[in-house]
């Protein structure tokens, strides 16, 4: 029952965290907006781990993997972030969740687990929702080649921090998970803050936007603030279920069930218009990601 509480937990926090990323993006763009979102919501994410239970111990093997998960996953939250204010969020969502292949084959060549044939057709799924991805106006080309340079980049982020979390959970540091945990979100706490200091310098140089009223610099903030939350307990809570829950269970559940609710509050909250070929695409990512956890 315990178990069942927090992979529901689990799921409305990356749900929350979705939303709270889109709202953002729809009243804030450019590059010290995007930096300074994942410098603060690293920082609430880094302290939520970090208050409860502490540091712990940590190996030189959790220290340098967990810096490195730092970097991804500051890579993953920047292109996830534009891909959302460049396109919808329902295909977005499911794109960056195609990253699922990426740690299915990771799984093949490297932990020696079998290809099989719903794999297989998973792997196909993909490729032809891929194809129904992409906008057919010409006026919308350039765009939409941005989007989708967008989401690949933070797909294959996603991949890499799927693959590092089995790193570290098959090693025999895996006990130090917290520590790891809290050096990701530290080293991406820094390198973002370091990143938006640099554009927002920049941008005194320059005439920049109107400034921004009281009420909606609160809101933005409020915005930071909630995502490091959901971020921080889906991250922690992810992990901890993966290792007590049969992957043939818990894969499928997390990542189709997160797509499902993705694309419900992208109907619902954003007002999202998809053409008939982008729904047929979402339907066969639903699909495809089912199909390769399960398989």
């Amino acid at each position: 029952m315990a178990t069942i509480v927090l992979l529901i937990i689990s799921l409305l926090a990356a749900l929350g965290g979705n939303i709270v990323k889109k709202l953002y993006t729809n009243r804030e763009e450019g590059l010290f907006g995007t930096f300074l979102y994942t410098a603060v919501g690293s920082l609430v994410s880094a302290l939520l781990l970090l208050l409860p239970n502490g540091f712990g111990e940590a190996s030189v093997f959790t220290l340098l993997l967990g810096a490195l998960f730092g970097l991804v996953v500051t890579l993953q939250l920047v292109t996830n972030l534009v891909a959302l204010h460049l396109g919808p969020m329902a295909y977005t969502t499911v794109i960056i969740s195609f990253s699922t292949l990426i740690t299915a084959l990771s799984g093949i060549l490297f932990f020696n687990e079998q290809l099989t044939l719903l794999k297989g057709i998973g792997i196909f799924l993909m490729l032809a929702s891929f194809v129904f991805a992409a906008n057919e106006k010409a006026e919308k080309k350039r765009a939409n080649f941005r989007w989708i340079l967008f989401c690949a980049i933070s797909f294959f982020m996603s991949g890499a921090i799927g693959i590092m979390q089995k790193v570290h959970q098959t090693s025999p540091h895996r006990e130090e998970l917290n520590a790891f945990l809290v050096i990701a979100f530290v080293v991406s706490t820094i390198l973002s803050a370091g990143v938006a200091l640099f554009f927002w310098k920049r941008g005194k140089q320059t005439k920049g936007n109107a400034p921004k009223s009281s009420s909606l610099q609160f809101f933005l903030f409020s915005l930071m603030v909630i995502n490091g939350i959901c971020t921080g307990l889906n991250h922690r809570l992810n992990l901890y279920l993966s290792g007590v829950m049969e992957s043939a269970i818990f894969f499928p559940i997390v990542n189709g069930g997160g797509l499902i609710l993705a694309t419900i509050a992208a109907l619902l909250l954003f007002r999202e218009k998809l053409s008939s070929r982008q729904w047929v695409g979402i339907g066969l990512g639903i699909a495809s990601v089912v199909a390769l956890c399960v398989g």
